[in-house]
């Protein structure tokens, strides 16, 4: 996932209350303004994705993940 400030600013003054997506400690950077989870949390996102996707679609390939 890419985050950049934009979205930050948006999402915060979209849902206030939400569950906030940016964390320096969690993301590095990838460009003006833009972040992207290091590559440990990355990998257990796309785990635990690929599981669910899995056990709620069995039996569907799953060719990769953005």
């Amino acid at each position: 996932m890419t985050y950049s400030y934009v979205h930050h600013a948006i999402n915060t003054e979209a849902f206030p209350n939400s569950v906030q997506l940016y964390d320096k400690q969690d993301m590095i950077g990838r460009g003006r303004g833009k972040y992207r989870y290091k590559d440990t949390l990355k990998m257990e996102g796309e785990t635990f994705l690929r599981e669910q996707l899995k056990e709620k679609l069995s039996g569907i390939p799953i060719l990769y993940v953005v």
